[in-house]
C-alpha cells in the first residue's frame, strides 16, 4: 500500500495506524531539520519538504493518507482537496485533531496574561468557530493557519472536498481529547483545473 504521512515531523512508528513494514511510506513536512531526524530514524521511507496546500505528487499517487494532528495547523480546505487528488478513487483518509477543549486550555494556561499569545489563541478560536460554521479557515496576518476542528465543520469540509463513508471517534490523551476521522475519496469524485506551484516540483493541483 502506498501511504502518505502528511505533517509527518520527526516521524512516527505507524503501526498504531495499521501501517506495516511491506507498506511504501512517504512523509511530508515543512520543518526540513525534522524531515532529517525522520529520514535517519526510518532510512527505508521516503521523504520530502512540501506544505500540505500544494502537494508535488500526481494524482492517484496514494492508497491512503494519514495525518497525526497536522491538519489543524493547515488550510484545512486546501488541503483536504489536495488530498482527494493524490488519493485513488476510493482510497483512504485517516486524521487525528484537536478538540475546542485544547484551544481553550492552550488560552487559559499557556497565553494568559501575555497580550500577543493571548491575541494568537484568540484569533485560533474565532477560526475554529468559523469553521465548525463553514468547513473552511482564514490564516493569522497571511502567515500562519491554526483552528480547533468540531464534527460539525469537518462534515461540512469533507464532503465539500469530494468525501464520504465519514467515521469519528474520540479518545482521551495526556494534552485533552482528540477526535480521530476516517473518509474515503469518492469515487464519483472530479477533478477540476487549477495550478500549483512548489519548489520541489511543479504540479497540476486540482480539487475533487
Amino acid at each position: 500500500m502506498r501511504v502518505l504521512d502528511l505533517g509527518c515531523g520527526s516521524g512516527l512508528d505507524l503501526a498504531s495506524w495499521g501501517i506495516v513494514a511491506s507498506d511504501e511510506v512517504t512523509g511530508v513536512d515543512i520543518d526540513k531539520n525534522r524531515l532529517a531526524a525522520a529520514q535517519l530514524r526510518f532510512p527505508t521511507r521516503t521523504y520530502q519538504l512540501c506544505p500540505g496546500e500544494c502537494l508535488p505528487f500526481q494524482a492517484a499517487s496514494f492508497d491512503r493518507v494519514i495525518s497525526s494532528v497536522a491538519l489543524p495547523y493547515m488550510n484545512i480546505q486546501k488541503t483536504l482537496s489536495e488530498i482527494c487528488r493524490v488519493l485513488v478513487p476510493g482510497g483512504a483518509l485517516s486524521f487525528s485533531l484537536h478538540s475546542p477543549s485544547f484551544t481553550f486550555a492552550e488560552l487559559l494556561y499557556n497565553a494568559f496574561p501575555r497580550p500577543i499569545p493571548m491575541l494568537f489563541r484568540l484569533y485560533v478560536m474565532a477560526n475554529g468557530l468559523w469553521f465548525h460554521c463553514t468547513g473552511r479557515t482564514a490564516g493569522f496576518l497571511r502567515r500562519r493557519t491554526e483552528s480547533f476542528q468540531t464534527e460539525r465543520g469537518m462534515r461540512i469540509a469533507l464532503h465539500r472536498a469530494g468525501f464520504e463513508n465519514l467515521v469519528f471517534s474520540r479518545t482521551v490523551g495526556p494534552d485533552g481529547v482528540r477526535f480521530f476521522v476516517e473518509a474515503n475519496c469518492s469515487y464519483r469524485a472530479r477533478f477540476a483545473g487549477r495550478s500549483c506551484r512548489h519548489d520541489l516540483l511543479r504540479t497540476r493541483a486540482t480539487s475533487c
